[in-house]
């Protein structure tokens, strides 16, 4: 099968390539971007079944051209905001399935709408599969099929984005807002952190989707074993996806807090700006990474920029056995990673295991177990089913605990 791999050059995507190389469904693997050089660079190392080819993601037309005959375009392409788009358009075009990493919530709502098209041309398209959105699409299903009636269902993330810079590689924020202002060019993934909160947030309330302003919704949240913290909602597609999947789901969101809390402040100023149109998300991420460098000269020794670690939750309330309660869950073993996870996802869409066409997000195509037991075996690691989530139900009526178990489904 022939498998054409967009941005699969890049942080993300060279992964995947990898991944999709060492399976003996891929006979051949086209790695394409607007950089060449680095696309040849990446197929020479993987070996004998892949080529390099020049696109531009946002040329429809050129796109199409170059991805004819392909059985799968996997889009790691970036910002999503922006190239997820018309990618998609031109996978559905070419005849070919799609998957890719979006984590917008405008560009999810435009591509929810070429679903139409892509069930006439018996394409599927699966948007969102990575860590976020992807894993926490399931882990959502996971928790709103607990109960037996769903009031919400929602996720809570502590994000520590000063772990995000060292994660790739920024030991030293001033000089790496310097590197980007003469590069003019920022990390895409920045980008999609900085669209988070100053994109358009949308909520599932009561039945139907709200644009909501984070700075009016701050919500100070309590969560087992987690010091309390200010959660805001942000512009993650989950709570646009999951109410089209579990129609019993009144209302649904995605809140995030910032870590280490000292930055806090300056990313929620930052993304308003980005909100009122006063500066772009690329010149926000670099005045967030001089911002970090300015505070760590003035903190004091003793603050910590390591804590609280990123950790995510995803919470249920509503009905279970006549009484109400909260469920809560997170992963026991930790998060896969947005290119592990893509890549069972490519898999499995080769394999002819995702059966539906049209638009997709991930809870409709997977169960949580199936898909972790998978992508553990590809990452070599054991899987224990029992020892899958950390999770809890709370009697919201009493006060009281309702069951709590440390691990285990």
């Amino acid at each position: 099968m022939r498998v054409f791999a967009l941005g699969g050059y890049g942080t993300f995507g060279r992964h995947v390539a990898e991944n999709l190389c060492a399976s003996n469904l891929v006979t051949e693997l086209v790695v394409a971007g607007r950089d060449l050089d680095e696309a040849t660079r990446c197929a020479r190392e993987l070996g004998d079944k892949t080529t390099a080819i020049k696109v531009d993601a946002r040329d429809e037309a050129e796109m199409v051209s170059a991805a004819k005959d392909s059985d799968l375009i996997v889009n790691t392409a970036g910002p999503d905001y922006v190239v997820s788009y018309p990618a998609a358009r031109a996978a559905i075009q070419a005849g070919a399935n799609y998957c890719d990493l979006c984590a917008d919530v405008d560009a999810t709502v435009r591509l929810m709408e070429l679903d139409r098209e892509a069930r006439r041309r018996e394409v599927t398209v699966l948007l969102g599969m990575g860590a976020s959105p992807g894993q926490t699409n399931l882990l959502m299903k996971h928790a709103a099929l607990q109960l037996d009636d769903v009031d919400h269902v929602g996720v809570l993330l502590t994000y520590n984005l000063v772990g995000m810079m060292s994660h790739l590689g920024v030991d030293d924020p001033a000089k790496a807002a310097s590197e980007m202002r003469r590069a003019r060019r920022v990390n895409a993934s920045w980008e999609t952190v900085m669209n988070w909160g100053g994109g358009r947030v949308l909520i599932y309330d009561e039945g139907k989707m709200v644009e909501v302003n984070p700075l009016e919704r701050l919500e100070r949240v309590d969560l087992a074993g987690e010091e309390s913290g200010m959660f805001f909602p942000i512009a993650c597609p989950e709570a646009v996806t999951i109410p089209r999947y579990i129609k019993s789901v009144r209302s649904a969101s995605y809140m995030m807090r910032v870590s280490p809390p000292q930055i806090s402040d300056l990313y929620l100023d930052l993304t308003d700006q980005i909100r009122k149109k006063e500066i772009s998300t690329a010149e926000a991420t670099i005045l967030f990474h001089e911002g970090v460098a300015a505070k760590k000269r003035e903190s004091a020794p003793s603050l910590s920029w390591t804590e609280p670690k990123t950790s995510m939750f995803v919470v249920a309330t509503g009905q279970k056995s006549g009484k109400r309660v909260r469920y809560s869950c997170q992963l026991a073993s930790g998060w896969i990673g947005a290119s592990l996870a893509l890549s069972v996802a490519a898999l499995r869409i080769l394999r002819g295991e995702v059966r539906q066409r049209g638009v997709l997000a991930p809870e409709m195509c997977f169960d949580l177990v199936d898909f972790q037991r998978e992508a553990a075996h590809m990452a070599s690691k054991g899987f224990s089913e029992r020892g899958l989530l950390i999770q809890s139900f709370e009697d919201l009526e009493s006060g009281g605990e309702y069951h709590r178990r440390a691990k285990g489904r």
